[in-house]
């Protein structure tokens, strides 16, 4: 779809196709101590079918959460049909409603929704004319409007969108339609300025052939955004085996800065992946397989590094009791909480709080213990109380009968 915006009279069909769900759901403004719900549900409750429901973003306040779905039953006139084609719903917690909010952009895949922290608008990816492209819906007019436009020449498309606290610049991978530039490969990564209508390249210009840019994460305020560096044969500043390295630009500085080292500055021995930053940008978490990093008491596993860009100092976080596999899927806005999925002698999320080292399951079965699921980067609110996830597993909730992935709100308390 060419143009920027899809037309207000268009977007008014996403919102009188809001869904009822059964009424208010009191838990959208209330505790009632920890439990799981089930989002991905059909409109009177019924499980989802055709299909999985994955990449769950919560808003600030719990209100909304957005997914993407295969399922063609959650809402009526979901004509969106065809072999693992998704659409991206919204769920309003507190009226309980549901839309598909990229129905306008007619037939294709769409998927990775993120929510601004104001809740006002949603981000996520939407295939239109065989291309990806990114797509900003405001929550409460269901106006929707292209984000990826007036990149560099070459660059077309668009996905995996991050959002400002008040929705107005988004982060971006822009995707190329022709042959690479020289040195580059897998696309770069842009910030478009809504307010203005204006695009900034985000990602740094390679110093070696084949790199490529990806997994944009950005501040509250917009300024700052972290990614990925990649290259399909390794070699980065750290040595053969350093195949992606962590960058935060500062968007009003100019500067590019390496947050995979040690403290001292010397680069990562191996790949990182996966960045995530903090509201103020000062926090800048990531995965990483490198030992130089700070001292770590196993070889033969990668580690979550947390590093404050203020002061420099890098840390280590372990999992439960120190030998368990981790992995940071979000972090909340104030850098002290890291949502981790674990693997090794037991799997399960957990929220940790850095400052107490407490670690909160917040993927039970019914029975209470730990099970697997996953997570986006947006998954937690920030005060880690409520997370939403995915799960393939069927004991999560009383009658998960469909034997499809689904999404998965816990509330801590």
């Amino acid at each position: 779809m060419g143009r920027r915006d899809v037309s207000r009279a268009v977007a008014v069909a996403v919102l009188v196709g809001a869904v009822a769900l059964g009424g208010v759901d009191a838990s959208a403004v209330g505790g009632h101590g920890p439990r799981t719900e089930r989002v991905s549900a059909a409109p009177d409750g019924s499980q989802a079918v055709g299909g999985g429901s994955f990449n769950a973003a919560i808003s600030p306040d719990g209100r909304y959460v957005a997914f993407d779905s295969e399922a063609d039953n959650l809402v009526p006139g979901d004509d969106n049909d065809g072999p693992l084609v998704h659409d991206v719903f919204l769920r309003d917690r507190r009226t309980g409603t549901l839309r598909r909010i990229n129905a306008p952009l007619g037939p294709g895949n769409a998927d990775f929704a993120t929510i601004s922290a104001d809740s006002r608008y949603v981000a996520f990816n939407a295939e239109t004319a065989g291309e990806y492209h990114v797509y900003v819906y405001e929550i409460r007019t269901g106006r929707l409007e292209r984000a990826d436009l007036d990149m560099d020449a070459g660059f077309t498309g668009g996905e995996t969108p991050a959002l400002s606290a008040d929705g107005r610049y988004v982060a971006f991978l822009g995707l190329q339609a022709t042959v690479p530039p020289a040195n580059e490969d897998f696309g770069r990564v842009y910030v478009r300025d809504r307010k203005t209508g204006t695009t900034r390249r985000a990602s740094r210009t390679p110093a070696k052939e084949g790199r490529g840019y990806d997994w944009p994460r950005i501040s509250a305020d917009g300024s700052k955004v972290a990614y990925r560096e990649r290259s399909r044969r390794g070699g980065g500043p750290g040595g053969e085996r350093d195949w992606a390295d962590i960058y935060l630009a500062d968007l009003r500085t100019g500067e590019q800065r390496q947050i995979d080292t040690t403290a001292d500055g010397r680069p990562a021995t191996s790949g990182s992946t996966d960045p995530l930053i903090s509201a103020d940008g000062r926090y800048v978490a990531f995965n990483s397989a490198a030992k130089n990093i700070v001292p770590v008491p196993d070889e033969a596993r990668s580690y979550v590094f947390v590093r404050d860009t203020r002061t420099g100092a890098v840390r280590r976080v372990d999992g439960i009791g120190g030998n368990q596999y981790a992995t940071a899927d979000a972090i909340s806005p104030d850098g002290r909480r890291l949502l981790l999925r674990y693997s090794g002698v037991e799997y399960g999320l957990y929220v940790k709080d850095l400052r107490t080292g407490k670690d909160t399951l917040v993927s039970p079965g019914t029975d209470g213990k730990p099970r697997a699921a996953t997570a986006g980067p947006d998954a937690m609110t920030p005060d880690g109380r409520a997370v939403v996830f995915e799960s393939h597993l069927d004991d999560l909730v009383d009658g998960d009968t469909n034997h499809e992935t689904d999404v998965f709100l816990r509330h801590v308390r």
